[in-house]
């Protein structure tokens, strides 16, 4: 188990983030120059302009495990610092645009949970290496 989570580690970093999600781009890189002047209103302004369900929490998000989110985002977000805004980000069919701010960082850590998911994952590869050496014909 300490040889799959030293070759593997950064599949197990988490990182906090919250977000505001708006209709309009405009209005989301207004909204981005107006938090990266006063960052501390980031809660305020997800309750008050984001159309995502996480508005009435302020756009918690909470803990993300790498592979949660599109990659291109993802890469971006847990390579920023803790503090950091990022986007806005439009969608495929640039109907919505996400702005971020991370909140904390986790580092993996060899701990309870990531050892359950790291012996599920064991079991799983080993399940279908078994089920490779099989060959089942249909009569």
């Amino acid at each position: 188990m300490e040889e799959y989570f030293s070759m593997n580690s950064p599949k197990f970093d988490a990182i906090e983030v919250s977000h505001i999600l708006l209709d309009d781009e405009g209005k989301a890189k207004e909204m981005i120059s107006y938090l990266r002047d006063d960052p501390d209103a980031f809660a305020e302004m997800a309750r008050e302009h984001s159309i995502a369900d996480t508005k009435d929490s302020g756009g918690v998000i909470g803990k993300v495990l790498r592979g949660s989110l599109k990659p291109d985002i993802e890469a971006k977000i847990f390579n920023a610092a803790v503090g950091d805004l990022l986007g806005p980000f439009a969608s495929l069919d640039r109907s919505c645009f996400e702005i971020f701010a991370v909140t904390a960082k986790y580092p993996a850590q060899l701990d309870e949970d990531v050892a359950s998911e790291i012996k599920r994952l064991l079991r799983e590869q080993w399940l279908m290496t078994r089920a490779q050496e099989h060959i089942i014909e249909a009569l």
